[in-house]
């Protein structure tokens, strides 16, 4: 059996919920990536902080991370979208670990279509084998309250897929 782990950052929640939803449809590990300073969930000041630090390419200092995802057949690799971009915290585990010639798989929440993040996340990625990617386009003022059973749906869906792809 292939082992599989599914590694996130979450600030406000959306992307945990698909984390979760993955986790609850394939046997997988999971890893929530926790910068050592986080910034506020609740201020609007995040968007202009997360916004700056994600286009200046920022790489935050991470708590330790246990797991070691080069023991892995696959990573699932999830982000919320911040000013077009994928987050720092996930650019400072993309600089942890050398994924060259890994299966990895991939998933955007944002607020807006994501393209332009998706496509710098699998740029990132150039060196992996990008086996799948999903775009989740959550509501701005209430994340957690639109489509949720849609979404859900989707991302069994796309799990089961992935499931395939390994095999």
């Amino acid at each position: 059996m292939s082992k599989i782990l599914i590694a996130y950052y979450s600030l406000t929640g959306s992307t945990k919920f698909i984390a979760e939803t993955l986790k609850d449809s394939i046997e997988a590990d999971i890893l929530e990536l926790q910068p050592i300073k986080e910034l506020n969930p609740e201020k609007g000041s995040r968007f202009m902080w997360g916004g700056a630090q994600s286009t200046m390419k920022k790489k935050p200092k991470l708590e330790p991370i246990e797991i070691d995802p080069l023991n892995y057949d696959l990573i699932i690799i999830g982000t919320p979208v911040w000013a077009w971009n994928f987050t720092p915290p996930i650019r400072s585990f993309l600089s942890m670990f050398d994924l060259a010639g890994k299966k990895v798989a991939l998933w955007t929440c944002s607020a807006g279509a994501g393209n332009r993040a998706m496509d710098q996340f699998k740029k990132a990625l150039k060196k992996s084998e990008v086996i799948g990617e999903i775009k989740f386009q959550f509501s701005f003022q209430n994340p957690l309250e639109q489509e949720l059973t849609e979404y859900k749906l989707r991302a069994k869906a796309w799990a089961l897929e992935l499931l395939e792809k390994l095999n």
